[in-house]
């Protein structure tokens, strides 16, 4: 997913009068929670003259969208909406980090050892 399409895809889900360089600020600093769990450098904000391709690859990717509308009404100050929102995100966000992790960091061997 790119930022264009994560922002299209929130103003799908809440339609709203944020500029589109706002949403893509959000985009970021998301991509940038996954850089650091991913342990990458960190994306640069470049857009829109880059419409960068984003960390969390598919299926995973639907927390960008998901994130965006819960940003979205919190500017708009719908608590309810927000509160619900952030519910949601949080519990992709969460099985996405899962799966990253299970399918990127190596098992325990038994070999480390306690100092």
């Amino acid at each position: 997913m790119t930022v264009r399409e994560a922002i299209a895809a929130a103003d799908l889900l809440r339609p709203n009068t944020l500029t589109d360089e706002l949403k893509a600020r959000f985009v970021y600093e998301l991509d940038c929670d996954i850089a650091e769990l991913q342990d990458v450098e960190q994306p640069s904000f470049v857009w829109p003259e880059e419409d960068a391709e984003l960390l969390m690859p598919t299926p995973h990717d639907n927390i960008y969208p998901l994130y965006l509308a819960a940003k979205i009404d919190y500017y708009n100050q719908e608590s309810a909406l927000y509160a619900n929102d952030m519910a949601i995100y949080n519990s992709a966000y969460e099985e996405a980090r899962r799966w990253w992790r299970r399918h990127n960091i190596p098992a325990y061997t038994g070999n480390w050892r306690v100092m």
